[in-house]
């Protein structure tokens, strides 16, 4: 049974904000910041998660093809999960400094660093995609781009979104904004229901080809293994 919480309209301003520009700076704010390890004594659960994270990563970064995007993105939430505190990557703020002012060559010496602590932040990678072809360095554009497409492809096949048992699996409201745009839907309302114990936005809006209204139901539970694990269960 679902249950309205809140819903919130958004008028055709507010969704142009987020176009294209604009998305490109919001991808420098941090999405989940994850926790490098402090002094002291971990529980193992965060050092276990950071460490599988990590080798992930290395692998995407080697050029391992066979990286499960869904796994990776699931590391990443229970790496983020598992710490008592979060902080931001080293760098982070010159960085964001670096994109305002369009600075893109010092923009990339910050870059990569902060994708270490952030690889799942598909709107980082698209902003380094253009950063890289800012200056000229279309090798490293392409790695990013792809690393972005594989991102949105991962997110897509957690569901349909088109109710709470199908809802797709994301790590933030970016994410939710991203799979609208990439069906080309304009947003003009974003609701909070309750179901199966869960929270979940639904965005409402209008299929920019069609004409059509559309909603999306994501899962912002916080869990996302748990969301992927309870699809793919259905599923079987």
């Amino acid at each position: 049974m679902l249950r309205l919480v809140r819903v919130t309209s958004l008028s055709k301003t507010d969704f142009c904000r987020l176009g294209t520009s604009l998305v490109l700076l919001l991808s420098v704010l941090p999405v989940q910041c994850q926790q490098p390890e402090q002094s002291g004594q971990k529980p193992n659960s965060a050092v276990s998660a950071k460490q599988t994270y990590q080798q992930l990563v290395e692998r995407v970064k080697a050029g391992d093809s066979t990286v499960d995007f869904v796994e990776l993105i699931s590391a990443a939430s229970d790496w983020e999960l598992s710490e008592k505190e979060l902080i931001k990557a080293p760098n982070r703020d010159e960085m964001a400094t670096a994109f305002k002012n369009k600075d893109y060559k010092k923009a990339t010496q910050f870059v990569e660093g902060v994708l270490d602590y952030e690889f799942t932040n598909r709107g980082l990678h698209r902003a380094a995609e253009n950063a890289y072809r800012q200056i000229g360095d279309n090798g490293r554009a392409e790695f990013h781009h792809n690393i972005g497409e594989k991102l949105l492809n991962a997110l897509l096949s957690t569901g349909d979104g088109k109710s709470a048992e199908t809802a797709y699996c994301v790590q933030g409201i970016n994410e939710e904004y991203q799979i609208m745009n990439h069906f080309d839907y304009q947003v003009d309302s974003q609701a909070l229901v309750m179901a199966n114990g869960a929270e979940y936005d639904v965005l409402s809006g209008t299929d920019r080809k069609s004409k059509k209204s559309v909603s999306l139901y994501f899962d912002i539970s916080g869990f996302f293994k748990r969301c992927v694990k309870s699809h793919r269960k259905d599923q079987q």
